[in-house]
């Protein structure tokens, strides 16, 4: 999976994995929830998912049904990855250390990850 997903095209997924197989109508309709796009708008996202292989649709009925077509956790780790080689040169130290710099983690946050660095080494 080389290829990205915008953050336009990610707000589409998120509607996808909570609520397929959806019309495009619908899709629309839960969008308008958080921001009025066009139904045009809407449209040339969803294809563009579609040519990126990211969705399907169901064609057996008079308004396509879409689904995803990959695991929203792959995508989530994917980007993940890319955040930390891109910004933070690969290090997990660093994009630690820029959330704390500002003290931006809590004592819940960090006892939340030191839970889960405990998890990983079990």
């Amino acid at each position: 999976m080389d290829k990205k997903i915008t953050e336009a095209e990610w707000k589409i997924m998120r509607i996808l994995w909570n609520h397929a197989p959806i019309t495009l109508k619908e899709i629309i309709k839960e969008l308008k929830r958080e921001i009025n796009w066009s139904n045009t708008t809407v449209r040339t996202l969803v294809v563009r998912l579609m040519e990126k292989e990211f969705i399907g649709a169901d064609k057996t009925a008079a308004n396509f049904k879409y689904y995803p077509l990959i695991d929203k956790g792959e995508c989530q780790v994917k980007e993940a990855k890319n955040l930390i080689n891109t910004v933070f040169e690969g290090s997990m130290e660093m994009l630690i250390t820029a959330f704390d710099k500002k003290g931006k983690l809590s004592g819940k946050e960090l006892e939340e990850l030191k839970r889960i660095i405990d998890k990983i080494e079990e």
